[in-house]
């Protein structure tokens, strides 16, 4: 998925046609429209860690060598959760601090969800979110920031409608075959 497709979607909805061809021609941009797509770019980034925090976790396994601690600022994501700590495919008791994980004896494996990091225009993101879901997301964010709250109430329905739709699990209802008498 390119995070510019999605902010075409995106001002699709809020209506900024200008802007989606300003996308297109960065170079010819005014001030005023590259303002803009820096805010949706920013809509964006926010959509997608409240997507990956609330809705659907990123998970990263790390290979580690460590004894009783492992530091957050060592490891390769920004720490959301810890999941497990391992040595040698055998899990460990552990206790998270703010700043690390503490454990008795040395491990291998460390297995945590993460925050996602910041994209660019350009970037190409790869996640199970339809780029229809992405756009409600990043319109809602984009009237919250210009203040017009109704227009944003109506695309945080859309995205919390979305959102719910895509993770339910079972959506098929199996009834138990009928009999006529």
């Amino acid at each position: 998925m390119n995070v510019k497709e999605v902010l075409k979607i995106a001002c699709e909805f809020i209506g900024l046609d200008e802007i989606k061809e300003a996308m297109d021609y960065p170079l010819s941009a005014t001030e005023e429209q590259t303002e803009i797509i820096n805010k949706l770019l920013k809509c964006f980034n926010l959509v997608q860690e409240e997507i990956a925090t609330e809705f659907l976790p990123l998970t990263f396994k790390q290979e580690i060598s460590a004894t009783e601690n492992i530091y957050f600022s060592l490891l390769e994501k920004d720490v959301l959760r810890v999941l497990s700590v391992k040595k040698d495919k055998k899990t460990l008791p552990f206790k998270v601090f703010p700043d690390h994980v503490a454990f008795n004896g040395s491990a291998t494996e460390i297995t945590y969800n993460y925050i996602p990091e910041e994209v660019e225009i350009d970037d190409n993101i790869l996640y199970l979110v339809p780029t229809r879901i992405y756009a409600y997301g990043i319109a809602r964010e984009y009237f919250v920031f210009e203040g017009l709250i109704d227009k944003a109430s109506m695309f945080e329905n859309r995205f919390k409608n979305s959102i719910s739709a895509l993770l339910v699990k079972d959506k098929n209802l199996i009834l138990p075959k009928r009999t006529w008498f």
